[in-house]
């Protein structure tokens, strides 16, 4: 896991309104999944590596992010 870049931060910001709401970052074409509950963020947390999926979290105001490739 890493940290939320700078754009997926900011586009976080701008598109992520509440819990479960789902953005796609305009700088690096990222999925952004926003988490109200540290708890939910988990749960997706141990699915991505479950499955070896990188990914990065951050926190962007009251929201947990997660950030992941798209899938192709």
């Amino acid at each position: 896991m890493e940290a939320l870049s700078e754009c997926c931060r900011r586009e976080a910001g701008r598109s992520l309104a509440r819990a479960r709401d789902v953005a796609t970052c305009d700088g690096c074409g990222r999925l952004l999944l926003g988490w109200g509950d540290p708890e939910e963020q988990a749960k997706t947390r141990a699915e991505l590596e479950r499955h070896g999926t990188p990914f990065a979290e951050g926190r962007v105001g009251a929201l947990y992010v997660t950030s992941k490739e798209r899938a192709g």
